[in-house]
């Protein structure tokens, strides 16, 4: 009977450490807090380890793995699993996808922003490229259109972007640029400092961020219709970790995509409702642009594009195939609502 019990105990715990190393367990790369910005990567989770009874499941760190800037690295060489991260943050490792953060595309809500974004990540080249780094693209993290904070006087016309320090980056970068403006691009956690100092005058933010960050306490006014355009910023899986997935974890995870993007903009919405109220609560002023200043905008920025294009072609990126797929993917998700 002892040797029957034994050998039952030693079953168990065989059984009980197959079962322990039969289970996945990824680590996900975030920065800053817990936010509207990375809602839909904790949906995410939740859904895929109720989807696996408990057998896939991801912890997510909120810069205890890596650097923001970093995030691409540390998947590339399989640090963690999965990372988000945004694409002006490294542009030349991403080149593909920066024409998502080309100024004035004309994106107008959160949902043509998923349509665009996801039609750009299935394109071969942003696959190919995504590619060099192990990195396979998942899903984005939709924003809506920037505008800025500021302090000092409010800037309500063309002119009072010239000089102007601001937080920007990528294609927005560049936007304010060409009119006169000094972009810098720390990063979204070293924004509040950067403006509390005065580095900054002015940061360029969505609405999430602007509260998350902290830079809407340092502001005296707000812009609620300048939209210049938006940060791209997807959420991406180490291609190794991705692969070594059974069947059953592997739709589990592509299978709740969907279904986190739709909470992702369920929530997002809701505080898009609210931001006037946080205006008000901070006493900070809302600035409407003109049209008239607005079509300037435009007009001094419209040739980024066409630079774009040429210097992506140069390196081998079908720039003009990508910005004709942001296109037309706006025109078929207008038609098809």
């Amino acid at each position: 009977m002892k040797n029957i019990a034994a050998k039952l105990t030693v079953a168990a715990i065989s059984t009980a450490f197959a079962t322990e190393a039969m289970a996945t367990e990824w680590n996900v790369s975030l920065w800053g807090k817990r936010r509207a910005f990375t809602e839909h990567v904790h949906k995410l989770a939740e859904l895929v380890e109720e989807k696996t009874d408990g057998e896939f499941t991801m912890n997510i760190s909120y810069g205890g793995l890596s650097k923001n800037t970093e995030n691409l690295d540390g998947i590339s060489i399989g640090a963690f699993e999965m990372a988000q991260f945004c694409a002006g943050y490294h542009a030349d490792k991403n080149r593909a996808i920066t024409v998502l953060e080309l100024p004035f595309l004309g994106v107008r809500n959160l949902d043509e922003e998923v349509a665009v974004s996801h039609a750009v990540y299935d394109h071969p080249a942003v696959a190919e490229e995504m590619a060099q780094w192990n990195a396979k693209m998942l899903m984005t993290s939709p924003m809506p259109q920037y505008n800025l904070v500021g302090t000092g006087e409010p800037r309500d016309e063309l002119g009072d972007f010239d000089g102007m320090r601001v937080r920007a980056t990528g294609g927005l970068g560049e936007a304010f640029r060409a009119v006169g403006g000094v972009p810098t691009s720390v990063t979204s956690s070293e924004a509040y400092q950067a403006m509390e100092s005065g580095v900054v005058d002015t940061v360029a933010f969505a609405q999430h961020a602007h509260l998350s960050f902290g830079t809407i306490n340092q502001a005296a006014w707000w812009t609620e219709n300048l939209n210049p355009g938006t940060v791209n910023c997807p959420v991406v899986v180490n291609i190794d970790a991705y692969e070594s997935l059974t069947d059953e974890e592997r739709e589990a995870l592509d299978s709740s995509v969907p279904e986190a993007i739709d909470y992702y903009l369920e929530n997002y919405g809701e505080l898009l409702q609210r931001w006037d109220e946080v205006l008000e609560e901070k006493g900070v002023e809302k600035v409407t642009i003109s049209d008239e200043e607005l079509a300037a905008f435009r007009e001094a920025t419209a040739s980024i594009s066409d630079t774009w294009v040429e210097e992506m072609t140069a390196q081998g990126i079908p720039g003009q195939e990508l910005l004709d797929l942001v296109n037309s993917t706006l025109e078929q998700t207008r038609a098809s609502n």
